[in-house]
């Protein structure tokens, strides 16, 4: 499924991969899901996935897994770096990613005790950044020891106090935009669920079944893009006052596709879905 999503959207490499895990319950059981993404084009486009069998985070074990099957399909040299939340922090981890040479953009609680400069004292990490102009972004010099690996930290403190703090083996002013690309799971997430295809609402609890059910929901996912991008050739999107598109090709696509499903009964919708299908073919 994996290299049929790559070949399918043309993605080129290197691939920045974002991690993350989404989960709800039907009633007191606890469907979660660790899932691996390629960010593209503004979205996220799972590439591989496990369903833990249990509520609460992953562990490091799952985590290695998952990027030890991704390796082993694409290779190391086929990422440019791997992103993720303060959840997918810690010891093992770390050591497993710089160990691995894996580039990381992760960020790191604020509370997260790391050296300072002259590596004398552990500090929380949020006092190395609270003299900072507040929504300014800083790359602090030299190496800090994060979680038993000498890394790289560039924050920034927003408004409301609240610190955004990342880590990476390179010293890039770039690390914080490259950290907000792990944002687009989220937004692939909502359309996978309430925002899309419902995810949640088939009652499906079965482990086998429910990774099946994500690889349809995933071609229907790329497809539903493609149709978008597909009609805003067409006609471009409009941009609202603030900037932003009125619609994202996404929900352009999603809404289009309903349409030709629910309706095809007609001969002009029946035309459109001929039209649609072919941009499933990776050739």
């Amino acid at each position: 499924m994996a290299a049929f999503v790559l070949k399918l959207l043309s993605i080129p490499t290197p691939f920045v991969i974002s991690i993350d895990r989404t989960d709800w319950y039907l009633g007191e059981k606890p469907l979660n899901i660790l899932m691996l993404s390629v960010v593209y084009e503004g979205l996220a486009f799972p590439l591989l996935w496990v369903v833990l069998e249990k509520k609460g985070c992953s562990d490091t074990a799952e985590r290695i897994a998952l990027l030890e099957q991704y390796e082993q399909l694409f290779g190391k040299d086929s990422l440019q770096f791997v992103t993720a939340d303060r959840e997918f922090i810690g010891t093992t981890w770390f050591a497993y990613l710089c160990k691995e040479k894996i580039p990381l953009r992760i960020r790191s609680r604020e509370n997260l005790l790391v050296t300072t400069a002259d590596g004398r004292k552990r500090v929380a990490a949020r006092n190395l950044f609270r003299t900072q102009k507040s929504g300014v972004g800083v790359l602090l010099s030299g190496k800090r020891r994060v979680l038993g690996q000498e890394l790289f930290l560039m924050g920034m403190r927003n408004a409301a106090g609240e610190y955004l703090i990342v880590a990476s083996q390179e010293a890039s002013q770039a690390v914080l935009s490259d950290y907000a690309k792990r944002w687009k799971i989220e937004t692939l997430f909502g359309c996978l669920k309430s925002r899309g295809f419902c995810l949640e609402a088939t009652h499906i609890t079965e482990k086998e079944r429910l990774e099946k059910l994500l690889a349809l929901l995933t071609i229907a996912f790329c497809w539903a893009f493609l149709a978008g991008q597909w009609l805003t050739r067409q006609k471009p999107l409009k941009v609202k006052s603030h900037g932003r598109l009125a619609k994202s090709r996404f929900r352009c696509g999603f809404e289009r596709l309903r349409h030709i499903l629910c309706n095809l009964s007609e001969r002009r919708q029946k035309i459109a879905f001929q039209q649609v299908i072919q941009l499933l073919s990776c050739t």
